[in-house]
C-alpha cells in the first residue's frame, strides 16, 4: 500500500493507494501554517492519521505530487502558488519524519501518470494531460515516456507566452497562459469585460459557468475568450509533441459544455492540418482527486 499526497494552492489531498484504488482519503489546508516546516509536520500527521483510521500496516512508500516539483531532485522549487517562496526539499522532509521512502514528482505530471494508467489514457502512449484550477498544470507522456527534461521541470504549459505583453503571471512574467486560463485569470477576464464583479462569489469560476448556463452574455463572453486562450495553448502543445489524446480535469470539466463546446471549436480552428483527427480532446474518466492521487502513488511505485 502507498500514501499519495496531492498538494494544491489552497488544499492537499491524502489517499491510501492500493491495487489502482483510492481506498481511503483525507485532506488538510494548505494555507495557514507556520512555515514549510509546520505544513510537513501537518502533512505526516493527516497521514498517519488515516492509517490508524483504517487499522493497516504502515505504508511502504509515499508518493507526493506538488507544483513546480522536481522529481530528479525531491524539492519543490520557488513554487508560486504555494506560500512558501524557497526551495523546500520535502521529499527528504517527508522521509526524515516517517522513515518511509519519499518520491516527489510534479503534481500535474502525477495525473498525467494516473491517466496514463487508470484513465481517459489508457491505451495511448503519446498524452497530455491539463488541469485547470489554482493554475495550469500539465503532463506530457512522449512514446511511453513522461517527459520531464534535463532538469526535471519539463512540460510547464502554463507559463508559455499566449499573449505578447500581457497580464503578469504569478511566475513574474507577462502573458503566461497561466494568467489567462486559471480560476484567478477566468475571473478577472470577467471582471475586466463586466466592471461590475457582483456576480463573482467565493466559488471559483461556478457562478460564471452558472450565469453562463443561463445565457448571461459577459460569462458566456468570458468563456469565448477563455477557450480561444487555452486552445491556442493545446494546439501549440500538440504541434510540438503529437498527442493522441488531450485529458482536461479541474475547472474546465466542471464548468460542462458552455466553455467545453467553444473550446473544441477553437481548438480545431488553432490545430495543425496534419493533427486533425489525430488528437482527441477529452475529459477525464476519473473522479478530480483520484487522477492525481493514483499517479503520486505511482510516482512511488
Amino acid at each position: 500500500m502507498i500514501l499519495g499526497i496531492d498538494i494544491g494552492g489552497t488544499t492537499s489531498k491524502l489517499g491510501l493507494v492500493e491495487g489502482g484504488t483510492v481506498i481511503a482519503r483525507s485532506r488538510i489546508a494548505t494555507l495557514g501554517h507556520r512555515d514549510e516546516h509546520a505544513f510537513a509536520d501537518a502533512l505526516v500527521e493527516a497521514g498517519k492519521a488515516l492509517i490508524r483510521v483504517q487499522d493497516v500496516p504502515m505504508v511502504k512508500a509515499i508518493g507526493i505530487g506538488a507544483p513546480n516539483a522536481n522529481q530528479y531532485t525531491g524539492i519543490v522549487e520557488m513554487a508560486p502558488n504555494l506560500p512558501w517562496k524557497n526551495d523546500v526539499p520535502l521529499a527528504a522532509m517527508i522521509t526524515e519524519r516517517t522513515g518511509v521512502r519519499a518520491v516527489l514528482g510534479n503534481d500535474a505530471n502525477a495525473a498525467a501518470l494516473g491517466e496514463w494508467r487508470y484513465g481517459a489514457g489508457r491505451g495511448s502512449d503519446d498524452l497530455l494531460v491539463v488541469t485547470v484550477g489554482t493554475g495550469i498544470g500539465s503532463g506530457f507522456i512522449v512514446n511511453g515516456e513522461l517527459l520531464l527534461g534535463s532538469a526535471g521541470n519539463a512540460g510547464e504549459l502554463g507559463h508559455t507566452i499566449i499573449v505578447m505583453d500581457g497580464r503578469t503571471c504569478t511566475c513574474g512574467r507577462a502573458g503566461c497562459l497561466e494568467a489567462y486560463v486559471s480560476i484567478r485569470g477566468i475571473r478577472r477576464t470577467y471582471s475586466e469585460l463586466d466592471g461590475d464583479t457582483g456576480l463573482l462569489k467565493d466559488d471559483g469560476v461556478r457562478s460564471i459557468a452558472e450565469a453562463a448556463a443561463k445565457g448571461d452574455p459577459t460569462a458566456l463572453q468570458t468563456f469565448k475568450h477563455t477557450a480561444r486562450w487555452l486552445a491556442v495553448g493545446l494546439a501549440n502543445a500538440a504541434a510540438i509533441t503529437g498527442p493522441r489524446r488531450i485529458v482536461l480535469f479541474g475547472v474546465i470539466a466542471r464548468s460542462g459544455e458552455v466553455l467545453m463546446a467553444p473550446l473544441r471549436e477553437r481548438f480545431m480552428d488553432a490545430l495543425l492540418n496534419i493533427h486533425h483527427g489525430r488528437s482527441d480532446l477529452v475529459l477525464s474518466a476519473l473522479p478530480e482527486d483520484d487522477a492525481a492521487l493514483l499517479g503520486a502513488a505511482a510516482l512511488a511505485e
